[in-house]
């Protein structure tokens, strides 16, 4: 069971060294925090997968690419 857990957290790590995140946070508006990531990004136009989350708008959008 530990072998799985460390093989998921290993996938999920390079998953997230092979996407785009972008971050914006602000400690004075509540409005200005969202995450944004987009994998892979050497595919920023067209990616495979897309994700933006803003809990202020309660805004969640994720889109997966052609071909998925």
């Amino acid at each position: 069971m530990a072998a799985l857990l460390k093989g998921l957290l290993l996938l999920v790590l390079v998953l997230l060294l092979l996407s785009e995140v972008k971050l914006s946070t602000s400690l004075y508006k509540y409005e200005d925090n969202q995450v944004e990531i987009t994998f892979p990004s050497w595919r920023a136009e067209a990616p495979w997968y897309y994700l933006k989350w803003n809990p202020a708008k309660e805004e969640f959008i994720h889109r997966r690419g052609p071909g998925s």
